[in-house]
């Protein structure tokens, strides 16, 4: 007799001995053998007897059947021992007299008897944390029952088995997978799943960084398998859980059009090469709040108070009505009753006369508090919008509207607005991580300067790039210096590439570069014997090139330190150098163009760029008031080096009334 060997992915086996012609294989009730892990079709597999042998074929299943490692094309004979592969389960073929695996160590799964009213063989109930147990399967969202057929060849026994290569050609995934939020606080925001294992958390050392509340430091880790390209998604103990189409997993595969919750932000796994646009397949949907029967908890227990509370307000009435006496309701002393029938009970006035209602949205009466004016309604949107909290400014502008229709849509507005510029702010942040200025650049022009996510993503764009000029301006001046002039044009080009501000600056700089052969050499240093002429001409030289080298070079005091040059061989060592810095610019300047830009800039909040454009100017026309406001964009920008370095070419007297400007952004300039 044969028998089946199940082995799930933990090792634990099972025997299922096969005493019927036909048995099926799936997930969903009725079949012969429940296999409830989802990345089993509800039916997936049946195994047939015929004349002694034993036979497996697909019942159209998504992620097919596998035997000895090559999937399937249709219906093909087992022999002993050989592995079949359905989902995460292993299955053996074993006949009597063949070895048996240790029985010890078996783990039963769910089997249904034949003589059960449904004509299954007989199951043992699973233990509550088995990994096969039966578990509630919920719908999975798209379409995912489809059916890959692998290119067939033929083994020796004439039997339709696909090769490897063919399968592995044909299940081969195209690109990568991706989550796309579709929650309205970060909606069309996307993750690319390239990496075979991704953390997902709040903080920024995650590799997905999703930053809400409800999301824990780590919540969940996301899989590729190698091989199948097949992504799974764990729970890391998360203090709000991971969720696949309304139910709770601590581990799940994911498939086409699974929505995933994790906390209250709600993503969509999108599957490779599947074609997905946001604006046409999406639609912004918001985990619900889980709040929701809490709220109405509390409604409840508020309108059970103000029922009591009416109450005892007719019964203190009544009681002293009984005391004052009115009417036909006097109470004589002695008495228990008043004389008249006129006397009712504080229970029979509430039933008689229930306090006033109001109907509520949805048009159902419900005793409720005088309705929200529209000040109320618009200081609750104020503490959402100080609070960052764009889904809920959205919701309670959407309030505001039905009573006053302008204010509610400007919040609306509002909402919408700053919910992209968060979605900026952080891809801005990415392309800074790539070193990818431009793309940096473009994601803070989307963010508006009135946003609350302005400032902070021009600080860290403006950091970034007076970094990269720094940077790229001192590898091109390095090159200036030794006059290779190709080697610094190359240099400035792709400086160019980081930002246009850092290309402006690297070009301007490698334009003064003169070749070396047209470089006047310095006479040779005199001999050893006259050491002090010789200590002068080196002296001379290093203060000559420093000044050469500023940015821009300072051609004045070079004219300056060869005038005073008192013996010969100085002012011979001097003067090649003087010569160089008079080289003419090879592209036209406009210092005055410059300096509507670095003035633009500065008012956009942007103090890295517009330090660039003035230190352009001044490399044109160099004049105090440039100076000034290359010092003061310096310190806005936070660069101190440069800050110190215009700073020095002020005068005292403009010092003492620019200093302050640099100590407000935490700069010592003296």
């Amino acid at each position: 007799m044969f028998k089946l060997v199940i082995q799930d992915d933990e090792g634990k086996t099972t025997i299922v001995p096969l005493i019927r012609d036909e048995i099926t294989i799936g997930r969903k009730e009725g079949n012969t053998i429940r296999l409830t892990e989802r990345n089993v079709s509800r039916r997936h597999a049946r195994i047939l007897r015929n004349n002694g042998e034993v036979q497996i074929e697909d019942l159209g299943s998504y992620n097919g059947i596998r035997v000895n490692n090559a999937r399937i094309a249709e219906r093909v004979s087992l022999r002993v021992s050989d592995q079949v592969q359905i989902g995460d389960y292993k299955l053996y073929l074993k006949a009597e007299g063949v070895e048996q695996v240790d029985e010890a160590r078996t783990m039963p799964i769910e089997r249904l008897d034949a003589v059960a009213p449904t004509d299954q063989i007989a199951a043992v109930a699973a233990p509550a944390t088995a990994p096969m147990a039966v578990v509630a399967t919920p719908q999975i969202v798209g379409s995912p029952n489809r059916t890959l057929v692998a290119i067939a060849d033929t083994d020796p026994q004439g039997r339709p088995v696909a090769t490897a290569a063919a399968v592995a050609a044909l299940t081969a995934p195209v690109g990568y997978g991706k989550l796309v939020v579709l929650s309205s606080n970060f909606a069309g925001k996307e993750f690319e799943l390239s990496r075979p294992q991704m953390i997902i958390g709040r903080t920024d050392e995650n590799d997905i960084v999703i930053n809400h509340r409800s999301i824990s430091r780590n919540h969940a880790k996301l899989v590729r398998e190698p091989e199948s390209g097949r992504y799974t998604i764990s729970d890391l103990q998360s203090s709000n859980g991971v969720r696949v189409n309304g139910q709770d997993y601590g581990k799940v595969e994911l498939r086409r059009g699974d929505v995933v919750d994790l906390g209250h932000v709600r993503l969509r796994f999108i599957e490779p090469g599947e074609d997905f646009v946001f604006s046409r397949d999406a639609v912004i949907t918001d985990v619900p709040d889980a709040g929701g029967k809490r709220g109405l908890l509390v409604a409840v227990v508020l309108a059970i108070l103000v029922l009591g509370a009416v109450g005892v307000f007719f019964l203190i009435k009544n009681n002293d009505s009984k005391t004052t006496g009115t009417g036909n309701d006097v109470v004589q002393p002695g008495s228990n009753e008043p004389q008249g029938s006129n006397v009712v009970d504080a229970a029979t006035q509430v039933a008689t006369n229930p306090p006033p209602v109001t109907p509520d949205a949805a048009g159902s009466d419900h005793p409720v508090a005088t309705n929200p004016s529209s000040d109320d309604i618009e200081a609750e949107c104020s503490l959402y919008k100080a609070d960052k909290k764009w889904t809920e400014l959205h919701n309670c502008g959407e309030r505001l509207q039905a009573v006053n229709a302008a204010r509610g849509k400007e919040l609306i507005e509002t909402a919408n607005s700053e919910t992209q510029a968060s979605i900026a702010v952080e891809d801005l942040r990415r392309a800074i991580d790539d070193g990818n200025l431009r793309e940096a650049k473009k994601q803070l022009d989307k963010i508006k300067i009135a946003s609350a996510y302005h400032q902070v993503a021009a600080d860290r764009y403006n950091a970034a790039e007076s970094k990269a000029q720094d940077e790229e301006v001192s590898r091109v001046n390095r090159l200036v210096a030794k006059n290779d002039c190709k080697g610094a044009q190359a240099a400035a080009k792709q400086a160019a590439s980081r930002s246009e501000q850092i290309g402006q600056a690297a070009v301007a700089l490698a334009n003064r570069c003169v070749p070396a052969s047209t470089v006047q050499q310095p006479p040779p240093l005199p001999p050893n014997g006259d050491e002090q002429i010789r200590k002068d001409v080196e002296q001379a030289t290093a203060q000559a090139n420093k000044l050469l080298n500023k940015s821009p070079p300072d051609c004045q005091g070079l004219k300056t330190l060869l005038q005073s040059a008192t013996k010969d061989q100085v002012a011979d060592a001097i003067r090649p150098i003087a010569n160089r810095c008079k080289a003419p610019v090879a592209t036209e300047c406009d210092a005055e163009d410059f300096k509507n830009k670095g003035t633009n800039s500065f008012s956009m909040g942007q103090f890295a760029a517009s330090l660039g454009f003035f230190e352009q100017a001044l490399a044109c026309k160099p004049s105090v008031d440039l100076v000034k406001l290359a010092y003061t964009a310096a310190c806005n920008a936070r660069n101190a080096t440069k800050a110190k370095l215009y700073f020095q070419r002020l005068s005292s007297q403009v010092q003492k009334d620019v200093q302050v400007i640099c100590i407000r952004n935490m700069i010592q300039v003296p």
